[in-house]
């Protein structure tokens, strides 16, 4: 292509990061620019993370807190009441709109309006194309990026934002014998991951996080009544959500602490204080997440993976609940002895005629179990390191040194204002993520509260640099 008359900001991926980002730049527009968004598989809006059809995948965070604009918490509720005239029969909010955990679907659709909505009176004009990118290249100085797509296409742009989601899981068997089994589904969003099953098959996972409830909530969705076994190093299941909007806690935890030891010994004195004021540790847990980008960074490397070591999983099951009516759906699958949670470490697995076999050494005890299945499912959440990924984009900016992986070899490396840094310790004049790829660098950067954040932080950025008349994008 061309290079474009207009300045042009490319966004790479179309889940709730880019497409917010896209929605930013378009509401905020002053003068005419383009914004092309690329999706490798539509819908624009949904991502991954929104894209189930099942009305038993519900958000894990109630309706009132999900707007997509931080300025405006009423976006969302405003948007439901009106799409009340167009009936689900799967999702009845009732009275209590603010306080409904979402299904996951109807969550999809509204980013996908607030695109759409953003668009309809800009300035910007939005281009959406369907495709897959598999390389940028950058001129000498780093800038006027052109991204190369699968179709042997190249679009050319001022500044591109890799808006591109978590990884795929981490794959704890992909060098053993099941990695081409068709009993083992190493991708759980894969839409094979669970067809073929016999009506007594058990089902084994790998994890018992909220990918481990989605697993278990879609085969009870679909009255699956094999036993599912959930195997992981704590044996801890996500906490449940209360029904009712809790009352807030103002913490007195600061953004610098000694060191997880101390954070978990500040958190239990607050949960103490809150209790005898009549909260609980949900309120102490929610008042601490604003604060835990601040904590992170505070750590050494040293303190970040003891954290990473002792206290993660702990942390996690508190901090990324599940939805009050799916904690009941998998508290009754517990009491009925169809979802059996072992905490332990895989020793080894093979394929047998029939199932999958897997040795686990029990904690505690090191005794060995053996549990056969039918289905082995890869629940361990997404991958963390960059280096690892498959994704010929992403190993192309690794190799042209315009990215390197952030602490901890964890997603990239980036800035104050989200340009990603190259391996010559500089941050690119044109090249910027946000969202999971951050994740070294923030840890808490994968929920709906931090993204939008930084969608709106970006896109003040870009606008700024690249739009502003006499911008030439190296500011």
């Amino acid at each position: 292509m061309k290079p474009p008359e207009t300045p042009r900001v490319v966004i790479v991926g179309a889940g709730f990061a880019g497409s917010l980002t896209a929605a930013h730049l378009l509401r905020n527009a002053t003068r005419p620019f383009d914004v092309c968004l690329i999706e490798r598989r539509p819908p624009f809006g949904a991502g991954t993370a929104f894209k189930t059809s099942l009305p038993c995948h519900l958000l894990n965070v109630p309706a009132v807190r999900m707007s997509a604009y931080p300025d405006g918490p009423e976006h969302l509720t405003r948007w439901l009441t009106q799409r009340a005239s167009t009936p689900d029969p799967g999702f009845d909010p009732g009275p209590g709109l603010e306080s409904a955990f979402l299904p996951r679907h109807v969550y999809g659709e509204y980013i996908e309006h607030t695109l759409s909505e953003a668009e309809e009176n800009s300035r910007a004009r939005l281009t959406r194309i369907v495709g897959d990118v598999v390389s940028i290249e950058t001129d000498s100085a780093g800038a006027s990026p052109r991204i190369g797509m699968s179709d042997g296409s190249t679009i050319q742009a001022a500044c591109v934002v890799l808006a591109v989601g978590n990884p795929p899981p981490s794959d704890p068997l992909a060098s053993g014998s099941l990695a081409r089994s068709g009993r083992y589904a190493a991708d759980p969003w894969d839409e094979g991951a669970l067809e073929g099953l016999e009506a007594d098959d058990a089902v084994l996972t790998i994890g018992s996080n909220l990918t481990m409830v989605d697993v278990a909530l879609a085969l009870d969705y679909r009255s699956h009544p094999g036993p599912i076994i959930a195997i992981s190093t704590h044996g801890l299941l996500p906490q449940p959500h209360r029904k009712s909007l809790l009352p807030a806690w103002s913490s007195r935890v600061d953004g610098r602490t000694g060191g997880p030891r101390q954070l978990l010994r500040a958190m239990r004195e607050e949960v103490g204080l809150a209790t005898a004021d009549g909260l609980e540790w949900r309120s102490v847990v929610d008042s601490i997440r604003p604060k835990t980008s601040t904590i992170w960074g505070s750590w050494p490397e040293r303190e970040r993976r003891r954290f990473l070591r002792h206290a993660r999983s702990y942390w996690e099951i508190h901090r990324h609940r599940m939805a009050p009516e799916n904690a009941r759906t998998i508290g009754a699958l517990v009491s009925a002895g169809r979802l059996r949670v072992v905490a332990g470490r895989i020793a080894d697995v093979n394929e047998a005629k029939d199932a999958i076999e897997t040795r686990v050494i029990r904690r505690g005890s090191g005794r060995v179990e053996v549990f056969r299945a039918a289905r082995v499912v890869n629940c361990t959440g997404p991958g963390m390191d960059m280096r690892l990924s498959r994704d010929a984009l992403v190993q192309g900016l690794l190799a042209r040194r315009l990215a390197r992986p952030g602490p901890l070899g964890f997603g990239f490396d980036a800035d104050r204002d989200f340009a990603l840094i190259g391996a010559d310790d500089r941050p690119s004049p044109a090249l910027f993520t946000l969202g999971s790829p951050l994740k070294g660098r923030y840890w808490e950067t994968t929920a709906i509260p931090e993204i939008r954040m930084q969608a709106e932080a970006l896109a003040l950025c870009l606008s700024r640099r690249f739009m502003a008349p006499g911008a030439d994008g190296r500011a």
